[in-house]
Formats: structure tokens, C-alpha cells, sequence
């Protein structure tokens, strides 16, 4: 299997979860309910679906810690001002770098280039790549608990 077919299912799973992050955004829904939408819109395979809901599960747990973490690191901007898309791609990426070992970290925050690329203004991916590189900063300098 090639480099790039093994990571197809990763970022497949994080699309999901991106879009699913996108409507929890929208409010209206708990996510629960928008995950149910979503698969019975969308039909995943097993592994993509378990792993979006792995991401969307994490983002939501820690919900609070994931956005003082970006409000800290997003100098200049207030959460609310961040675009709706920018905001559930910081979220996404973040929930990821707290679920995942420090070596996988590199790879969540190309992912989230990656989908920024596709999804949002090509001025944001600077914005969002540095916002997280100075995350995954402070959680590796954080002591293990």
C-alpha cells in the first residue's frame, strides 16, 4: 500500500469530522444528533467512520481546553471573529494533537493545511499552521501528567 493510500482513510475521517465540526458550529444540534445526519448523508467506511467520530468525540469533550488554547495562541483575534471554517479546522487539528502521541503532531497539523487548502481562504493557512505550531509548543513543553 502506498504513502498516500494509507493516509487516504486518515483524511477522509478528518473531512467528516470537519464537516461535522462545521454544523456543531452552526449550533442548532447536539453532536450526537449531527453525526447521525451526517453518516446517514454520507455513508463511511467503517474504520473512516469510527475515526471522525474519535475526532468529533475528542473536540467536544474538550471543548472548553481546545478553545482557550486557540484564544490564547490567536493574537489578535477573538474567537467569535475567526471564520466559522477556521475556527472548526483549528478545532479539529486541536482535538487531534490531544488525542495523538507528539510524533503524529506533524502530520495533524499538515492535515489541517491540507484541508484549509480545500476548505478555507488561502491567506488562513499561514494564520492556522502558526496557531497550532504554537500549541503543539506548549503541550510539548507541558509536564506529563
Amino acid at each position: 500500500m502506498s504513502p498516500a493510500a494509507r493516509h487516504e482513510p486518515a483524511m477522509a475521517a478528518r473531512e467528516a469530522a470537519l464537516q461535522m465540526l462545521y454544523a456543531l458550529e452552526l449550533g442548532g444540534q447536539d453532536a450526537a444528533q449531527i453525526e447521525r445526519w451526517y453518516v446517514a448523508a454520507h455513508p463511511l467506511a467503517p474504520a473512516v467512520r469510527e475515526r471522525a467520530g474519535i475526532l468529533i468525540g475528542a473536540a467536544v469533550r474538550q471543548r472548553e481546553r481546545i478553545e482557550d488554547l486557540i484564544r490564547r495562541y490567536s493574537r489578535g483575534w477573538k474567537l467569535e471573529r475567526i471564520s466559522l471554517i477556521d475556527r472548526s479546522l483549528l478545532k479539529l487539528a486541536c482535538a487531534e494533537l490531544l488525542l495523538e502521541p507528539e510524533p503524529a503532531w506533524a502530520e495533524a497539523i499538515q492535515a489541517c493545511a491540507q484541508l484549509a487548502r480545500r476548505f478555507s481562504q488561502p491567506e488562513a493557512q499561514r494564520f492556522l499552521r502558526g496557531v497550532l505550531e504554537s500549541i503543539a509548543d506548549e503541550l510539548r513543553a507541558a509536564p506529563v501528567a
